[in-house]
C-alpha cells in the first residue's frame, strides 16, 4: 500500500505519474510498481517524472513472417515445398531509462506477413512500425517475389518495437527477418532472429544484419527464381536475403535489424532465435521478468505449407516504475 504523505516527508521522494497503455499494479519484492503494457503503438504521457526521473522498460520486437511456398497442384510431379520459418524478435531491457515530464511515442512492431505461393506472387507484408508527422519509423520491409513459375514470395520482416523521444529511438528491440522464398522442392531459408544473420537455405545465403542505412527493413531481392524474405526493422533494418539465381534452390532469409538499449543501467539485449526446419522462431527473453515468458509476443511464423501454419506475432513494450519508496 502506498503512503504518499510519509514518503514525501521522508527525504522528499515522490513517484512518477503517467498514463497510457493498459495500466496495472504489481508487487515486486514488497514494493508496488505501476506497469504500463503496450501491445500496439500508443503514447506514454508522463505528467510527473518523479524524484527518480527514470523508469524500467522491456521491449520485444515483432516476429518475422514465413516465406512463400509451392504446392503439388501448381508443381505437378515434383511435390510441394514448405516456406521458410520466420525468426523471433529481439528482446531489450533498460532498468534506468531517463524520462522527463513529456509524451513518449511507444512503437510496438507488428508481425511480418506470410509470403504466398506460385509465380509472380507478392512477398509478405512488413510488420508495422509507427508514423510520426508523415515519416515511417521501425517498419519491417515487404518480402520480394519471383518472376518464374513456382517461385513463392518471401516472408515479411517483423517491425521493431521502440520508445521514441521526438524521432530518436531511445530503445529498440528489432524485428526479425522473414523466411526466404523457395523454388519447387528446394528448402527455403529461415529468418534470423534479432541482429543475427538469416540462416542459409539450400544454396541461398542469409542477409546480413543491419545492412540498410535507415530505421526500416530492406526488401528482399526480386529475381526470376526464389526470392528472399525482407529484413526486420530496427536501428538499422536487416538486409534482405539474396536470390539463389537458379532452379531447385531455396532463397536466403533476411537478417534481423540491430538492437540497442540506449543509456542507463541494467541494460541487456537478447537476440531472437533462428528457427530450424519448420519450427517457429523464438523471441529473445531473460529471467528478469515474466511478461513474455510464454513467448506469445515476437514469435516468428512457423514454416510449412502456407497459411495453415502458425503466423508470426507482434511485439510488446512494458514500462514500469515504483509508486512506493523503494528504499
Amino acid at each position: 500500500m502506498t503512503h504518499y504523505s510519509l514518503l514525501i516527508g521522508a527525504g522528499g521522494w515522490f513517484p512518477t505519474s503517467a498514463t497510457g497503455g493498459t495500466v496495472t499494479t504489481e508487487d515486486i519484492s514488497g514494493i508496488d510498481y505501476k506497469v504500463h503494457t503496450f501491445t500496439s503503438s500508443g503514447t506514454l504521457t508522463i505528467s510527473s517524472a518523479g524524484s527518480q526521473a527514470n523508469v524500467e522498460a522491456f521491449l520485444w520486437g515483432g516476429g518475422g513472417g514465413i516465406g512463400g511456398f509451392t504446392d503439388t497442384v501448381g508443381d505437378p510431379g515434383r511435390g510441394g515445398r514448405n516456406g521458410g520459418s520466420g525468426g523471433g524478435g529481439a528482446y531489450v531491457r533498460n532498468l534506468a531509462l531517463s524520462v522527463n515530464d513529456e509524451d513518449l511515442n511507444i512503437c510496438v512492431g507488428g508481425a511480418g506477413g506470410a509470403g504466398t505461393k506460385g509465380a509472380n506472387t507478392n512477398g509478405g507484408a512488413g510488420g508495422a512500425g509507427v508514423d510520426i508527422s508523415g515519416t515511417d519509423y521501425y517498419f519491417g520491409a515487404t518480402g520480394a517475389h519471383g518472376t518464374v513459375p513456382f517461385s513463392g514470395g518471401g516472408g515479411g520482416g517483423g517491425g521493431a518495437s521502440a520508445i521514441i523521444r521526438s524521432t530518436t529511438g531511445l530503445m529498440v528491440a528489432s524485428g526479425a527477418g522473414g523466411g526466404g522464398g523457395n523454388e519447387r522442392k528446394s528448402a527455403a531459408g529461415n529468418g534470423g532472429g534479432g541482429n543475427l544473420d538469416g540462416t542459409s537455405g539450400a544454396g541461398g545465403s542469409g542477409g546480413s544484419a543491419g545492412a540498410s542505412s535507415d530505421t526500416n527493413g530492406a526488401q528482399g531481392q526480386i529475381a526470376a527464381h526464389s526470392v528472399a524474405g525482407s529484413g526486420g526493422g530496427g536501428v538499422n533494418g536487416g538486409g534482405g536475403g539474396t536470390s539463389p539465381g537458379g532452379d531447385f534452390v531455396g532463397a536466403g532469409a533476411g537478417g534481423g535489424g540491430t538492437s540497442t538499449t540506449g543509456t542507463g543501467s541494467g541494460t541487456a539485449v537478447v537476440n531472437g532465435v533462428t528457427s530450424s526446419g519448420n519450427d517457429a522462431g523464438t523471441p529473445g527473453d531473460d529471467s528478469y521478468t515474466s511478461y513474455n515468458s510464454s513467448g506469445t509476443y515476437g514469435k516468428g511464423g512457423g514454416g510449412g505449407n502456407g497459411p495453415t501454419v502458425a503466423g508470426a506475432t507482434g511485439g510488446l513494450v512494458v514500462v514500469r516504475y515504483p509508486i512506493e519508496f523503494p528504499g
